[in-house]
């Protein structure tokens, strides 16, 4: 099996977990925050530990779905304006490399950043006692994600570079 193909599928798979476990947080998410609401309505049951598990589950839907929209290029942007103006294809190859690396750059430091944060953490949640590194954990593990990413995008740009696809 060639080596692209081996990409692709792991790819897809990284693609299909972060998908999959955003809207499974976000359905947690509606189901405990209704649950809540009933709550209030019907007092039949206390929810003393929602604070924590809502704050566990709405940063780990964040940053990972934040990877997936990485992942598959559908973040939003200011729009693609000053690429299209660009007409030598190496000097758009540039461009784009230049746009990709300081994406990297802010990454790369968000993941130091909270891989540090996550290691210092040593508190635990009140009342499931959930260490704290586990509510941070998605921080460093989406921003890696997202380095990666940039990286195998990088390379692809700079091989634009050096043979463009596009005729001048």
């Amino acid at each position: 099996m060639k080596t692209t193909e081996v990409l692709k599928k792991i790819d897809k798979a990284v693609m299909a977990v972060l998908k999959y476990l955003t809207i499974a947080l976000f359905v947690l998410l509606t189901l405990i925050l209704t649950a809540n609401i009933l709550g209030r309505i019907l007092p039949v049951i206390s929810l003393q530990w929602l604070d924590e598990i809502v704050e566990l589950l709405f940063a780990a839907m964040v940053f990972y779905g934040a990877a997936a929209v990485w992942v598959s290029k559908g973040h939003f942007s200011a729009g693609n304006w000053i690429e299209k103006r660009i007409a030598n294809p190496r000097l758009k190859a540039f461009y784009k490399t230049l746009i990709e690396v300081f994406s990297l750059a802010f990454m790369a430091i968000f993941f130091k950043y909270s891989l540090d944060l996550t290691m210092k953490a040593g508190d635990v949640t009140s009342v499931f006692q959930i260490p704290k590194k586990i509510l941070y954990a998605c921080m460093p593990i989406s921003a890696a994600i997202m380095c990666v990413y940039s990286l195998f995008r990088i390379g692809a740009i700079v091989g634009e570079v050096f043979s463009p696809t596009e005729k001048r």
